[in-house]
C-alpha cells in the first residue's frame, strides 16, 4: 500500500450537534421523536448537499447529541445552520465543530 491509498483519518472532519433536553436523563418521548424526525431531516439535506454523512445520536445527561462527518466541517455546518435554526429544539443548539482531530471549535445557534 502506497501513501496515496491509506486515506489520512485526520482529513475528516466532525460535527456535533448538542440539543438541550428538558430532564437531566433521555427526554421525553415527545422529544425524542421530535429529535428523529429533526435528525431525519438533517441527514437528508446533508446527503442531498454531498457535504458528509449523519453519523448517529447518543443520548445522556439531559442532552442529546447529533454527529456528523464529512471532509469540510464548514460545508456541513453551512447545511445544518439554517435548519437548526428553524427548529425549536436546534435553535438552542450548541455546535462542536472538529476539523480532522485538530482543536474543537464550539458555535451557539
Amino acid at each position: 500500500m502506497t501513501a496515496e491509498d491509506d486515506p489520512d483519518p485526520a482529513a475528516e472532519h466532525d460535527v456535533l450537534v448538542k440539543l438541550r433536553l428538558s430532564n437531566r436523563t433521555m427526554g421525553t418521548a415527545a422529544e425524542r421523536a421530535d429529535i428523529e424526525a429533526l435528525a431525519q431531516t438533517l441527514e437528508d439535506a446533508v446527503a442531498a448537499a454531498g457535504v458528509g454523512e449523519f453519523d448517529g445520536d447518543e443520548y445522556g445527561g439531559g442532552d442529546c447529541t447529533l454527529f456528523f462527518a464529512g471532509p469540510d466541517a464548514d460545508r456541513l455546518f453551512a447545511v445544518l445552520q439554517p435548519l437548526l435554526h428553524r427548529h425549536p429544539l436546534g435553535r438552542g443548539a450548541t455546535v462542536v465543530m472538529q476539523y480532522g482531530g485538530g482543536e474543537p471549535v464550539t458555535r451557539q445557534i
